[in-house]
């Protein structure tokens, strides 16, 4: 594997679950489908799927790929849509700069905005063997962490902190792909871990992207492991309803966001040998 391969893949491996907030960068969201109204397209039971001629053989396989996992986070996560979302698949990380404004080495591997999701195209994955793209892509692509973004917006309307829908996505990419990131084997839990402030006001600028986003997967699987699928649908529930975040979390778990996290820390404690990002 080449070195720029490997930093590369680092970079856009902390990326891979990124979600942007609407209007934060040019043109994205909504305002970004002008950029692929031209795009071939092909429609989905799940989703309304763009993408260039380049891409054309991937997006055919892609397409029933995408149904197949947006129906296992559907399993888990209940929803309907109104209009489906956008799949985008752009062909390289020149593109997707272009798309989102970024810097030269910027990049991501996917990218959650408006009800629009942008995956980078497997061929632009030449840290891989060209042969073995499709195959990677198929495993590692982050489409359920993604998808579990769109699902929590159309259910949640927005109303929950920047690491819940982290962790959230992070979850369910992991429960139902069995793979994630950061990898558990990788961050040893040393009892080092971010305050509820920090992680609640300050996530995506937080130093260390490895500890926040699997500190976040942490507390949602302490979650899932209270109360189960039952408990994060009834919790999405009464957030879509307008109730605040620490109140829902109450009235669900009986804990509001301080207890849960006093909690999940007494939880990571009772068993050393148990790693706390990997609940399930």
């Amino acid at each position: 594997m080449r070195k720029k391969g490997v930093l590369l893949f680092a970079f856009i491996l902390f990326l891979s679950g990124i979600i942007l907030p609407a209007g934060a960068q040019k043109p994205g969201g909504t305002a970004g489908r002008r950029y692929y109204r031209d795009w071939q397209s092909l429609e989905t039971k799940n989703f309304s799927l763009r993408y260039t001629e380049k891409d054309a053989a991937a997006a055919a396989w892609l397409a029933a790929v995408a149904d197949r996992r947006a129906a296992e986070v559907a399993a888990v996560l209940p929803h309907t849509h109104g209009e489906k979302p956008w799949l985008v698949l752009v062909p390289d990380l020149a593109t997707q700069r272009d798309i989102f404004g970024w810097e030269e080495g910027d990049g991501a591997l996917g990218v959650y905005q408006s009800r629009t999701i942008v995956l980078l195209s497997p061929h632009a994955w030449d840290w891989i063997e060209e042969e073995a793209r499709p195959g990677e892509f198929v495993t590692k692509n982050p489409l359920v962490h993604e998808y579990t973004h769109y699902v929590l917006d159309v259910r949640a309307r927005g109303n929950y902190p920047r690491w819940f829908s982290e962790g959230l996505a992070s979850y369910l990419q992991d429960r139902l792909t069995g793979y994630a990131w950061p990898e558990t084997g990788n961050l040893l839990f040393t009892g080092q871990y971010y305050s509820l402030e920090r992680l609640t006001a300050e996530f995506a600028s937080l130093p260390d992207q490895a500890l926040a986003y699997g500190q976040a997967r942490s507390i949602v699987s302490y979650l899932a492991v209270l109360r189960g699928d039952v408990g994060l649908n009834s919790l999405l529930d009464r957030l879509g309803s307008g109730t605040t975040f620490s109140r829902a979390l109450e009235e669900v778990y009986g804990l509001d966001t301080e207890a849960v996290f006093s909690a999940w820390q007494e939880w990571c404690r009772e068993d050393g040998s148990r790693d706390p990002l990997k609940a399930y």
